[in-house]
């Protein structure tokens, strides 16, 4: 596990994987989720994220307060800026999720959580990346980006396993074993 920053801080997971990997079908997951926790989650666009209407409770600019204690921000403009709006918000997160964008590196992002002004306030608890069974050796031009995104993660999910054989799932797992 990635700790950056005091234990009281809020605990940041940025989640990753390539395009059409499940990260918004997770972050539905978490939002519909009884999970006792006032999350907020960070997301690349609102318009890739289906919120249940019966969820929202307000919305003003950017940030979409929710029934269940959870904040949704969308990432236009600074991280972190961003990141100080949410800190700064009345309802506190008590856990911050960030979905990177399917084509981002995600070290580039990790290293927005660990400056200086953030570090008695977040820190990094983990890096998560999503794993499409079917698709992982789809688009090999974009192969280095994929093991960059696995490779900088201390938690790897190998998602839509449902979609392929097992052969497969034997394939994927081997081929992640033998690199990571």
């Amino acid at each position: 596990m990635i700790e950056f920053g005091s234990s009281s801080a809020i605990p940041v997971t940025i989640l990753t994987g390539f395009l059409g990997a499940g990260k918004t079908t997770l972050l539905n997951r978490i939002l519909n989720g009884n999970h006792g926790l006032r999350v907020a989650v960070l997301v690349n666009d609102f318009g890739s994220i289906n919120v249940d209407a019966d969820l929202v409770v307000s919305l003003e600019d950017d940030v979409m307060s929710l029934a269940n204690g959870c904040v949704c921000c969308s990432i236009r403009d600074d991280l972190i800026e961003t990141v100080e709006a949410v800190l700064t918000r009345p309802e506190k997160p008590e856990y911050i999720v960030l979905e990177a964008s399917g084509v981002s590196d995600p070290s580039s992002i990790a290293m927005t959580f660990t400056d200086q002004k953030f570090r008695d306030m977040i820190r990094l608890d983990s890096l998560m990346c999503l794993v499409d069974a079917e698709q992982l050796f789809a688009a090999p031009e974009q192969m280095e980006l994929k093991l960059r995104q696995i490779a900088f993660s201390d938690m790897v999910i190998l998602n839509k396993v449902d979609l392929v054989d097992r052969a497969t799932v034997q394939k994927v797992h081997d081929w992640l074993g033998s690199r990571f």
